[in-house]
């Protein structure tokens, strides 16, 4: 017999009582976690084994895209990638939305600095519109702030969402 509870699943199994726990927190996958409870008479000792599964904690990470800075911005996608290891790059991030078909880009590789977005889905940053992709990410307080790392180096903290925001080196010029 099982008994389900908020925390978790009770049951009775072969090797003794059983108990499998639900994530803390929806955000959180876990493996099975599970606690096993044996109990053995041999020699009038009680023996207690507990084995956790791998828990793997996950996140979910929300994309925006958007062009049309700075005068009417204005996003093209708005998404969520969920499944995203805990220690995930954005890079990462990405490939997993490709794998999920959410996404789709292309990207040069610039020694040591990683991969430079050219595309987003079917928006290419011009290069001769001078032309980025700018990264942006929330910070503790969930106000989206430029990146100093690119996409093959940031790790997604905070709240989980980023944006790309097509620019232009021009901008910066006035």
């Amino acid at each position: 017999a099982v008994v389900s509870t908020q925390s978790g699943h009770y049951g009775r199994g072969q090797y003794g009582i059983y108990f499998v726990r639900q994530p803390l927190h929806p955000s959180i996958r876990v493996g099975p976690l599970v606690t096993l409870a044996l109990f053995s008479k041999m020699k009038g000792q009680l023996f207690l084994l507990c084995l956790m599964g791998a828990i793997m904690a996950t996140k979910d990470v929300r994309i925006i895209i958007t062009k049309g800075y700075p005068d009417s911005e204005h996003a093209i996608r708005n998404f969520t990638v969920v499944g995203n290891n805990d220690n995930a790059t954005l890079i990462q991030v990405m490939d997993n939305a490709v794998a999920k078909g959410q996404l789709t880009y292309e990207a040069r590789v610039f020694e040591p600095w990683g991969k430079y977005i050219d595309t987003l889905d079917d928006t290419h940053a011009e290069e001769a519109d001078s032309q980025f992709w700018q990264i942006l990410h929330t910070n503790s307080t969930g106000d989206f702030v430029s990146s100093k790392l690119g996409a093959s180096s940031l790790n997604i903290t905070g709240d989980h969402s980023v944006k790309f925001r097509l620019r232009s080196w021009l901008d910066f010029h006035h």
